[in-house]
């Protein structure tokens, strides 16, 4: 875990003074990444380094997210059980340990179901909206060219099927069908009930004017569908073009947002950033300085690291072994990193 302690900048610890030694485990420590998780939570036995530190791989999973996604803090929330564990880590196995754990993190963040997660995480960051792309506007257009080949041939199909009916049997099922329709007339709105009773008074109209000739009515009522057909399908094509004009508006916000996404969507630089800030501050420490009691507070003796970073006395409390070790191994992540930038 102790690499994506690595995956920091700063880090946020409530404290003021030393923040030495002595002091308590916090309930909620706001540690440097997942670091915290291996240092804090270190045990004597690495064989099942999960199972000792009491942490899980949906500890790993979120917290390696959030420490890596982080602007400015990281933060990893211990539980009751870790803290216990923590307690009873001896002096000398805490390197052990930190490797364990920093192999683990390793191994997930390099992991397709990390990379898979952090791409989640940034299309929630750049809002990238798949209907505005280039390939959909495309099939959009496509689709629409499309339009009148598709209408062509329902019309056939439509003209086949009322070729096997006989006209009489037509004529007697439209009246029928017309009951029905005005008994659905109470149930719809407004808008609905105008446009089908304009309809079921024209059909009424047909059978009127054809009364006794079922074939002219036949000939009529085919022409009427047809027409039918073709004027729902113009406004359609009117609001499919109008809702394209719109998309390809905000083609150009689309191609801003994606640019913004892919040059993102790579988080090797995050990481390899989140290292380098990490060494730095592990080179800095200075694990010597001297702390002198004032009541119950505990103080440096040297007042200029009084003034340094909570994150910089978050390093000194857990101690070299486990800050050096951390260092080494992020070392050579970083090491890797850049190994594979060159290639």
């Amino acid at each position: 875990m102790i690499v994506t302690f690595a995956l920091l900048g700063n880090v946020k610890i409530s404290s003021t003074g030393c923040n030495c030694p002595r002091l308590p485990l916090m309930k909620k420590l706001l540690y440097l990444g997942l670091f915290s998780t291996a240092v804090g939570l270190l045990a004597a036995r690495t064989t099942d380094v999960l199972t000792d530190t009491g942490v899980t791989m949906e500890n790993i999973r979120n917290d390696a997210l959030a420490n890596l996604t982080a602007e400015q803090w990281f933060s990893f929330n211990s539980t009751s059980a870790m803290r216990k564990m923590a307690k009873r880590i001896p002096e000398g196995s805490r390197a052990t340990a930190v490797r364990a754990l920093g192999s683990m993190v390793r191994t997930y963040v390099e992991s397709n179901d990390f990379k898979t997660h952090y791409l989640d995480w940034l299309k929630g960051q750049y809002r990238v909206d798949e209907r505005y792309s280039d390939e959909a506007i495309s099939q959009q257009e496509k689709n629409l060219n499309a339009v009148d080949g598709v209408v062509a041939e329902q019309l056939n199909m439509m003209e086949q099927a009322y070729a096997q009916m006989d006209p009489a049997m037509l004529q007697m099922a439209i009246r029928m069908q017309l009951q029905g329709r005005e008994s659905d007339l109470a149930s719809m709105d407004a808008e609905q009930r105008a446009r089908e009773s304009k309809e079921i008074a024209e059909v009424k109209k047909m059978l009127t004017t054809t009364e006794g000739k079922p074939a002219e009515f036949k000939k009529q009522f085919m022409a009427y569908n047809a027409r039918k057909m073709k004027q729902e399908v113009a406004r359609n094509v009117g609001e499919e073009k109008q809702n394209l004009a719109e998309n390809k508006q905000r083609n150009g916000d689309y191609r801003k947002q994606k640019a913004e996404f892919d040059a993102h969507a790579d988080y090797r630089p995050l990481l390899r950033q989140r290292l380098k800030d990490f060494i730095a501050l592990c080179s800095d420490v200075n694990f010597d300085a001297k702390v002198t009691t004032q009541g119950y507070r505990r103080e440096f003796v040297d007042a200029a690291y009084t003034s340094k970073p909570a994150e910089w006395k978050f390093l000194y409390r857990l101690g070299k072994e486990p800050v050096m070790e951390a260092r080494s191994f992020a070392r050579n992540w970083l090491a890797d990193l850049e190994k594979g930038n060159k290639q």
